[in-house]
């Protein structure tokens, strides 16, 4: 009678990794409707195999070979779930130091939220994030998607808030937007380098301090009023020489390539392109 390794696993699970020894050459896997399941044999993994039931080894060729029905070999068997999929709460370690796009104004901003995913590519998936870990658990997949992630999220949030023209005063009332713009980015990431699918992605909210909030308050004051410091932001009155919150002189600046007159706020030259130095 043929040896059946059977799925035993929690159904929730992401994946579930079992191993069977001294397995013989006519030994069967079932995979339930539920899984796909990967073979690991010496260092091999195999394509994932869908629901039903399969040989393990083929007597006459393949990657996982027995000769003789008297062989036998030990053989990993990864069940990679169809339907589980892994809620993960995320947020800034640090907080994100850019500029408020209305005003210029440097500003420090910490943001939070939640994802969801399962597993679109299972081979993928197991060698780019499970690999050789035999105690890979939930809380390490969750801390290596984590730091990458953040590399994307980081300046996804700065660079939609500059092109769409958003203050970070208007953060909370625009973060549904900004959640769809990030979420096709890490869905695109997620499928090319991990084969996962993302399934929900969401920003819950944001912390931006009251000194900052107040900085950008003064310099949309002092915009209206034609004087803000072009590299902190604050207001200015009229006849300073120097900005009194950073020093920077505030004397008109001229394009050192064709002598153009320069904006305050401008950080290129707008007749021949170079950066103001």
């Amino acid at each position: 009678m043929s040896e059946i390794v059977k799925f035993t696993g929690n159904n929730a699970e992401l994946f579930c990794r079992e191993c069977a020894d001294a397995l013989h050459a006519k030994a069967q896997v079932i995979v339930p409707e539920t899984h796909t399941v990967l073979l690991i044999k010496d260092g091999v993994v195999s394509e994932a195999l869908q629901p039903g039931r399969h040989d393990i080894f083929d007597t006459e060729n393949g990657l996982f070979r027995l000769k003789k029905d008297s062989d036998c070999a030990s053989v990993d068997f990864v069940f990679v779930s169809k339907t589980a999929k892994l809620q993960m709460l995320w947020g800034t370690s640090s907080p994100i130091k850019t500029r408020d796009a209305m005003t210029g104004v440097p500003v420090s901003i910490g943001v939070n939220g939640e994802l969801e995913f399962r597993v679109k590519t299972p081979k993928q998936f197991y060698l780019e994030l499970v690999g050789a870990d035999t105690e890979y658990s939930v809380d390490k997949l969750k801390r290596r998607i984590i730091s990458r992630l953040m590399n994307v999220i980081e300046p996804a949030i700065a660079r939609s808030m500059r092109e769409k023209k958003i203050s970070y005063t208007e953060f909370a009332e625009n973060k549904a937007a900004i959640s769809e713009i990030i979420k096709g980015q890490i869905a695109e990431m997620f499928a090319a380098e991990y084969g996962l699918e993302l399934c929900s992605f969401s920003i819950n909210g944001a912390i931006i301090s009251d000194a900052d909030i107040m900085a950008i308050e003064r310099s949309r004051d002092a915009q209206r009023k034609g004087r803000v410091c072009s590299t902190c932001g604050a207001a200015c009155d009229t006849t300073a020489k120097f900005c009194p919150e950073c020093g920077n002189s505030l004397a008109e600046p001229y394009c050192s390539n064709c002598g153009t007159k320069l904006g305050m706020t401008d950080k290129f030259c707008p007749q021949c392109g170079k950066r103001k130095v």
